[in-house]
């Protein structure tokens, strides 16, 4: 096997590091790195070190990625749910990236807070917000689904209200007239938290010479997203998938190391450059969404991000995916962001832009 060297030609930048334990510490003070990692000029990404048990839940739960996306096509069928804009349970295809229905990834969608959520026995909520009223849809062929979907999403989220809270220090800082928990009443106390599975599909190294070619450029319209590294997947062998360092892949194809090298998150700077940013397999990252940008009154900053594929190269016979899961924290509904729109509103527009309208 070769190893190869580092790609040179490519912009990197280094996260903002944050430690769990000065998360969970009243007397800490990380206004400075929270300012760094998400103020004016800075990426508007972050990552924290030391979450407990992080490691084996987020290996659980992705290892399954690949399983789920290479269900047999009922399968996946009976997880849609189309009645919520397909919300909950599998997706694909369905939502509108770069103009066109996006095929390169696959998405499992649901609320890693509340399996049914509390608003779910009103009928009119159900019916004025489907998108959020569930109640979770889950696959029969993947019990173990449910469980590893739950844990993980459940301490992203309690590490993102952690976060939150240093956050709101510093917005009050600066904007007084801001509510002083903002951010982190805003995702402790919301029922509409939504995490997302992602499987991105293996790509043809003609098909991927795009930066864009797994995800193109937009920010989240969340208040705070929070999400994995990638486990890319060799898939070439369906009865044993096997998982690829993309930073130090072995392989006699030289071009597919490089591809991988050169594949993932990129994030725009300030300088409007995009520059490749790396998620160490033990770090939770959190990067600000745009619903925190307005309601921040643009002190926080959203962070615009694409996702490069890793081009397979003709002949080589590899089957390379890449998985990973994002859990978008946001308010609820009726929360007002800034004094004339609700949260609610706000999504409206994103889905407007994003997905297949389905006319009957």
């Amino acid at each position: 096997m070769t190893v190869a060297e580092p790609v040179q030609n490519i912009a990197r930048a280094d996260l903002v590091v944050i430690d769990y334990a000065d998360l969970t510490s009243d007397s800490a003070d990380i206004t400075q790195q929270i300012k760094d990692a998400f103020g004016p000029g800075a990426l508007g990404a972050c990552v924290v070190r030391g979450v407990p048990d992080f490691v084996a839940k987020r290996h659980r739960l992705l290892r399954l990625a690949s399983t789920l996306a290479n269900l047999p096509a009922e399968a996946k069928l009976r997880a849609e749910d189309p009645a919520t804009s397909y919300l909950f349970g599998w997706s694909h295809g369905k939502e509108v990236m770069n103009g066109k229905p996006d095929f390169a990834k696959g998405s499992f969608y649901n609320n890693p807070v509340y399996d049914t959520v509390p608003q779910n026995n009103d009928p009119e909520y159900a019916k004025k917000f489907p998108e959020y009223a569930g109640p979770n849809k889950w696959v029969d062929e993947l019990p173990e689904l449910k469980d590893a979907f739950m844990d993980l999403g459940g301490m992203i989220v309690n590490t993102g209200a952690l976060l939150a809270r240093h956050c709101d220090r510093y917005l009050s800082a600066v904007h007084p007239e801001l509510p002083p928990k903002f951010m982190e009443s805003a995702i402790s106390e919301s029922t509409t938290v939504k995490a997302r599975l992602l499987h991105y599909f293996p790509v043809e190294e003609a098909d991927s010479t795009s930066a864009d070619s797994w995800c193109g450029e937009h920010v989240d319209h969340s208040i705070l997203t929070g999400l994995t590294s990638a486990m890319y997947v060799d898939e070439s062998d369906p009865s044993n998938y096997v998982e690829v360092d993309a930073l130090n892949a072995t392989f006699n194809n030289l071009r597919m190391v490089e591809n991988l090298q050169q594949s993932g998150l990129y994030i725009r700077n300030r300088n409007h450059d995009f520059v490749k940013v790396n998620i160490p397999k033990d770090c939770l990252a959190f990067q600000i969404g745009e619903a925190a940008q307005v309601a921040s009154k643009g002190l926080l900053v959203a962070t615009p991000h694409l996702v490069k594929g890793a081009g397979i190269p003709a002949g080589s016979g590899l089957v390379i995916a890449r998985n990973t899961f994002a859990v978008f924290m946001q308010p609820d509904v009726h929360h007002k962001l800034t004094p004339d729109q609700t949260f609610d509103q706000f999504t409206k527009e994103v889905l407007a832009r994003h997905y297949v309208a389905e006319k009957q």
